[in-house]
């Protein structure tokens, strides 16, 4: 089969899977009881809301991945366990994405503290160190080390941070996705090629049953695995082709949740609350107050993460004066941009007219 026949297969396997997973997830939800119900100033749909649409997506992602390796990418040692060292990396994001999806699970159930969760994830990304997937630009090993711990549970829980209107975490990690795949595809690294596409076919998927209005949602189990894997397909990937400021494209394609995330944590910082507190302050709803509908303001963020993901892949192929120069415009349009929502007036910030919401995760 030529290669983009197996991309397309793919992309294709994960999009139908979750066709099919989706609506078994959100009877599971319902006879279970495993609701997403309107109970603070940060859940404001009009009903319960079913909330296993994360496992629905790790299923479709495991079955896209496993079978695109199995059948359209076969090593003639086989997928297990004669190749454990030639794919141990597929297994490290596969194991990572999974213990990710069950701590998300936990947490949507019981509300687990912030250092249970972050344990949870530091050992998800242990996994991917142990297998050789780390920060590689860094001489130190020991740094390097460090360095990918943080960047792992740093773009898990953005993510997670993230997942606040319908449709927004899914369509985002979707774009994403496919902006890492670009960079693989380019060098020949099938592995990270098939990641990439299996988790945006099943965030394609999903945006199916999850684009405004929504009718269920990831959950914590969804979120947390796709920063997981988008985290963790960065850290495989070659970036450098002109220029070594390249290795800085993560953050331009995940430039929704970091940017958010850093947005927040300054507000927040400012109003006197931890960053790890729940408060609207997001970019999506600072747009949605200006007055754009649920759709659009995906839209507009979804066009963004495209536009900048692009931008990436371009940049890379710079020669290094002018990627300094492309970067430097970045950074500025990025402070203008953070100044612009930062002076959105929002209702919250008023006197008298309420105080920050109390909420476990966002």
């Amino acid at each position: 089969m030529k290669p983009w026949l197996a991309y397309a297969a793919t992309f294709g396997a994960a999009f139908l899977a979750m066709l099919v997973f989706t609506p078994l997830a959100m009877a599971a939800a319902r006879r279970l009881g495993f609701l997403d119900r309107p109970n603070t100033a940060l859940k404001r749909h009009e009903k319960p809301v079913p909330y296993l649409g994360g496992l629905a997506i790790f299923a479709s992602f495991s079955l896209a991945l496993t079978g695109s390796k199995f059948f359209l990418f076969p090593h003639p040692t086989g997928l297990w366990p004669a190749a454990l060292d030639v794919f141990k990396g597929v297994y490290a994001i596969w194991l990572g994405a999974l213990l990710s999806t069950l701590l998300g699970l936990v947490d949507d159930a019981r509300a687990l503290s912030p250092s249970a969760k972050f344990g949870g994830q530091l050992v998800a990304a242990l996994a991917l160190v142990w297998c050789g997937i780390h920060i590689r630009f860094v001489p130190q090993p020991w740094l390097a080390v460090v360095l990918t711990l943080l960047w792992v549970v740093g773009v898990s829980n953005a993510m997670n941070f993230v997942d606040i209107l319908d449709g927004l975490a899914a369509g985002g990690a979707g774009i994403a996705a496919l902006g890492f795949f670009l960079f693989s595809q380019h060098v020949g690294r099938d592995n990270d090629s098939i990641a990439a596409l299996a988790l945006a076919g099943a965030c394609a998927g999903f945006l199916v049953f999850n684009f405004a209005p929504a009718r269920i949602y990831m959950g914590d189990a969804g979120s947390m695995m796709l920063g997981f894997v988008l985290a963790a397909i960065s850290l495989n990937e070659t970036y450098s082709r002109q220029n070594l400021l390249a290795v800085l494209s993560p953050l331009l394609i995940l430039s929704l949740p970091v940017f958010d995330v850093l947005l927040m944590s300054v507000i927040r910082t400012r109003k006197g609350i931890p960053p790890w507190k729940g408060s609207p302050d997001h970019i999506p709803l600072r747009l949605r107050h200006l007055g754009f509908s649920k759709r659009a303001t995906a839209l507009i963020l979804y066009a963004a993460t495209a536009a900048l993901s692009l931008l990436a892949y371009g940049a890379s192929f710079l020669p290094g004066r002018d990627a300094v120069l492309v970067w430097a415009l970045v950074g500025l349009s990025a402070f203008l941009a953070g100044a612009w929502l930062m002076g959105i007036p929002m209702p919250h910030d008023r006197p008298g007219e309420g105080k920050p919401a109390r909420h476990r995760r966002r």
